[in-house]
């Protein structure tokens, strides 16, 4: 289960299953959808990859700047769509069938070296703020909560998912 996502490569071998989800055939119009969704035996992880690193991409400089700006105004446009892209999933699933009785994991890859730990810690409490991670209210007792991380290539080891370069 070896999946290629801009210049990076992403081995899902440790996993039950696992599948591209951001997928134009099968997305329903007007959804937005993370990348990949995979699951163990005991949770079900949502990816996301943001490749700033790729030489291949056509749009780094716009990509880049987008960066940028979301970590001035945890409003902005990319902090958005991020929570867009997990509720969106979320509801996807939901309107499949698919119940998540497991715990739900929503990992951010973002492939930047310049992007420091203290730069990291900022841009994921503005992203956080967009994602439904939990719930105080009774009423919503089949909403499970979703933990949130914004990781690095080397961090996504500790979820058991590979990722490397493609040469």
């Amino acid at each position: 289960m070896k999946f290629d996502e801009g210049n990076l490569q992403l081995d899902f071998s440790a996993f039950i299953s696992a599948i591209r989800f951001d997928d134009q055939k099968t997305n329903p119009y007007g959804l937005k959808s993370v990348d990949f969704v995979a699951e163990t035996a005991d949770a079900v992880y949502y990816l996301e990859v943001k490749d700033f690193q790729n030489p291949k991409s056509q749009n780094f400089q716009m990509d880049l700047q987008m960066l940028k700006d979301a970590q001035k105004d945890g409003k902005h446009t990319f902090c958005l769509e991020m929570g867009e892209k997990i509720k969106d999933s979320l509801l996807r699933q939901y309107a499949q069938g698919i119940i998540l009785a497991k715990e739900l994991k929503y990992l951010l890859l973002i492939n930047l070296d310049v992007l420091g730990a203290a730069e990291r810690g900022r841009l994921k409490a503005k992203i956080s703020g967009h994602i439904p991670t939990g719930l105080n209210d009774t009423r919503f007792t089949a909403f499970t909560s979703i933990s949130f991380e914004l990781v690095t290539a080397e961090q996504l080891k500790t979820h058991g998912i590979v990722c490397i370069a493609n040469p």
